[in-house]
């Protein structure tokens, strides 16, 4: 097998830095739907964050979020009425040590997700772990775009309810906090 060449490994490394750039801007939007006083946007500017949040995947995507954080959807309207109606009524989204690997116009990915966020059906502070497992594509505009989303090893706590061990979803947090409070 040969080296690649410089221009292989130029290539590489812009498809690289462009998936970067798309997974800033995937967080920033996630969490542009939130004001400081920690509520929603208003219903017109959230559908639009929420519209430029779901541009980040391709039209055919899929997101494979787990029980309460969207299931199975597919494609970007079910990711943008996901976006819409997430749990939180604010959200901090940390990406970071990414794994990439760039193979022509196709891409995989990993991420590490480190998300502080309050929900907004009970206002609790939720510290949540997880990694995200990525596969991107070139779209046809030439930019890169999500094209597959799977949350693994979701950790999370509640952070306004004393220690509590971590558990996978929301469900089991309601379920660790009620038996918590009916013991106290």
């Amino acid at each position: 097998m040969s080296a690649p060449t410089t221009e292989e490994r130029l290539a590489r490394l812009e498809a690289a830095e462009a998936i970067r750039a798309l997974k800033a801007r995937y967080a920033y939007l996630a969490d542009a739907k939130y004001r400081p006083d920690y509520t929603r946007l208003a219903d017109d500017a959230m559908r639009e964050v929420a519209w430029e949040q779901a541009l980040c995947f391709t039209e055919d995507a899929i997101w494979e979020g787990g029980q309460g954080f969207g299931d199975a959807l597919v494609g970007r309207t079910q990711l943008h009425d996901w976006f819409q109606r997430s749990p939180w009524c604010f959200a901090v989204h940390y990406y970071g040590s990414p794994q990439l690997d760039i193979d022509g116009d196709r891409a995989h990915g990993a991420w590490r997700l480190w998300q502080l966020a309050l929900r907004e059906d009970n206002r609790d502070a939720v510290l949540l772990a997880a990694t995200t497992h990525e596969d991107y594509r070139r779209d046809t505009d030439g930019g890169w775009r999500c094209c597959r989303m799977r949350f693994a090893g979701i950790h999370m706590t509640s952070l306004g309810q004393g220690p509590l061990p971590l558990v996978a979803t929301l469900a089991a947090l309601d379920t660790r906090m009620a038996d918590q409070a009916r013991h106290a």
